[in-house]
């Protein structure tokens, strides 16, 4: 389902300069039977079908016994875990390897948690698996990596990392200066690179401020 995720663009960029390793594992080869299955209906009934522990446990097993360093951490998708955000993919970032587990079908079998390190989550929503997610999860720790990115000093200013805070990227403007009889802030042009600084700092708090506001207006 994600395989062609990984093979455009800037993740395929890092792959191709040895900047990162990133291993597709399908659970049907840890299935408990000739047939693939890697699921089964739910104790006490419900909809939808639930994923097993064995085939993830053993494909954990395989993943692990084959990682020699430290660094290492092991995380599954879902609804209930913790929100990830910018700072979860820096953290992720320093770390020599990654394992995502990625949910799907109904859900996990619960006692799948005692092999995981975390659980994480996109947002409050439900999508049909959790490959989706660890293709964005992969996306956004990738790109944070030495190298990936053409110049480095991209992720040292945009949002959520404005000067150092905590904030939503200042609106951005490029050729023409009018369109359509808008035109492009004026202090952008001017040259100043002081005053422009202090122009993007501004528009970045009041940016996050509007942000703040509708969530809260939506509580």
């Amino acid at each position: 389902m994600i395989s062609g995720f990984f093979k455009e663009s800037i993740v395929k960029r890092a792959q191709e300069k040895k900047l990162v390793e990133i291993e597709l594992i399908n659970l049907r080869d840890f299935a408990i039977d000739d047939y693939g299955t890697v699921d089964d209906r739910p104790y006490g009934g419900g909809a939808g079908m639930i994923l097993r522990i064995e085939p993830i446990y053993e494909a954990l097993r395989k993943v692990k016994t084959t990682t020699q360093s430290s660094k290492v951490k092991t995380i599954i998708t879902s609804p209930k875990g913790k929100k990830f955000n910018q700072e979860k993919a820096t953290e992720f970032s320093k770390l020599n390897h990654l394992i995502i587990v990625s949910g799907h079908y109904e859900g996990v079998d619960e006692r799948v948690i005692d092999y995981v390190d975390e659980e994480v989550s996109l947002g409050n929503f439900i999508m049909t698996g959790g490959e989706i997610a660890a293709a964005a999860i992969v996306d956004s720790t990738v790109r944070l990596l030495s190298g990936v990115l053409k110049k480095d000093g991209v992720i040292k200013n945009e949002s959520f990392n404005i000067q150092g805070k905590k904030l939503l990227e200042y609106p951005q403007y490029t050729r023409p200066a009018v369109f359509k009889g808008k035109k492009a802030p004026k202090i952008l042009l001017s040259g100043n690179l002081k005053k422009i600084e202090d122009w993007r700092l501004k528009k970045a708090l009041e940016e996050t401020k509007k942000k703040r506001k509708d969530l809260l207006s939506r509580l």
